[in-house]
This record gives C-alpha cells, structure tokens and sequence, in this order.
C-alpha cells in the first residue's frame, strides 16, 4: 500500500489493514526501515541540458566580458522569467513521502501565491550610464 501511495498516513493504514497505528508505525520504522520526509523546496527543477545550456553561455559571457569588459557591459542585458500562476502551494506537510532509510526525499519548485496566470519578465542592464567616445 505504501509503493503504491507514499503520501499514505500511519492512521489511514492502520484503517485499511485493521490493526493499531502504533503497530503500523512500529513495522514502518523497525520492519521497513521506513521515514516519512517533507518535499525538500528548490527555486527550479532544471534537466541535464538545462544546466549544460547555463554552463555553455555562462562561459561565452565570461570569453565575450574578457576581450572587452567595458563593450560587453554596455551591451548586457540579463532577463529572468518565471510563470506566476494562481494555485495554492503544497504545504511541506503535505508534501511528506514514505522512503526507505538513506534514501533522499523528494523535490519540489517552491511557489507562491497569485491572483493571476502571466508570465513575469525583469531585464536589468549591467551598466546604467554611457562611457564617452573615443576620439
């Protein structure tokens, strides 16, 4: 019942198989080797290419500002975009999952609260005034 749904409550299998939740928790932790853990919170959950792509332009920007610091800081705009959508989050309580010892819990992109479903958008420029031309 467990693999099965390991969001499942000590009292609602205790409820199921017919027996004390002591017992039910004793076998879970003694029999099992079994802990309940809370969704740990990170900003993103990014793929291999994800992060292969973050490395690959982090590095041309780092070539690109090395050949000319002051060029490339005119010229860079960072942008960061994220979804904001109207949902209410998984509290961490919610979130716990029945794992075997040593093995870690699951993850979860933290959220927030919205009153819409757009999409944010934030540019910055790295360098805020103009440097005087070359004559």
């Amino acid at each position: 019942m467990i693999l099965d749904d390991r969001r499942m409550k000590v009292h609602e299998l205790a409820h199921a198989v017919g027996i004390l939740t002591e017992w039910v928790h004793h076998i879970l932790h003694e029999y099992l080797d079994m802990k309940k853990l809370s969704a740990r919170w990170v900003p993103q959950l990014l793929t291999l290419d994800h992060k292969r792509n973050r490395v690959t332009t982090s590095k041309e920007c780092l070539a690109m500002f090395s050949r000319n610091p002051k060029e490339f800081l005119l010229r860079f705009v960072s942008v960061d975009e994220t979804w904001i959508h109207h949902n209410t989050p998984e509290t961490k309580e919610q979130s716990k999952q029945w794992v075997a010892r040593g093995k870690c819990g699951p993850k979860k992109v933290k959220q927030s609260l919205s009153t819409n479903n757009v999409i944010a958008t934030v540019c910055k420029r790295c360098y805020s005034h103009r440097l005087p031309r070359e004559r």
